[in-house]
């Protein structure tokens, strides 16, 4: 069903049409390699997004988190690994990365400094610095004692 407004899927089409997208993923990712990795994000790409601002980039690793068995230990989940040659460490990201979407939802006031990346809270605390924040209300808003001291962000 679409959004007869826009022509947009809603969230639940949307959903439904990368559950198989996802599922093929994954099985690009055990079997076949990059070539078939890149052809099945492109098609996620593809899709006709919702209205609501939903992205792919946040949506394809909801869907296929669910489709994780969370029974399962990191090292079985990982266990398809060891056929590769020496890949399986390029697999680990080695740092935090930054979610945008989290920092907005810091920013609001909805998401505590615990729930946040060290990443997350830097740029937080940079933007919240530039409105002219002082760091005991950016202290405040995020729930916490100390900001910018492990960071290093001056006011």
């Amino acid at each position: 069903m679409t959004n007869s407004a826009t022509d947009a899927p809603t969230r639940e089409d949307y959903a439904a049409r990368l559950v198989p997208i996802a599922a093929r993923l994954v099985a690009a990712v055990h079997d076949e390699g990059p070539d078939a990795v890149l052809r099945a994000l492109n098609r996620a790409r593809a899709l006709p997004t919702p209205a609501d601002g939903t992205r792919v980039e946040d949506a394809l690793p909801v869907i296929l988190a669910a489709m994780v068995d969370p029974t399962r230990t990191p090292r079985q989940l990982l266990a398809w690994t060891k056929r590769l040659d020496q890949g399986s460490a390029k697999l680990l990201v080695a740092r935090p990365r930054l979610n945008p979407a989290a920092v907005e939802l810091a920013l609001a006031g909805r998401l505590p400094r615990h729930a946040l990346t060290r990443p997350e809270v830097d740029e937080a605390e940079r933007i919240l610095l530039r409105r002219g924040w002082t760091a005991e209300e950016i202290a405040a808003h995020l729930d916490e004692d100390q900001v910018g001291s492990e960071a290093g962000v001056a006011a």
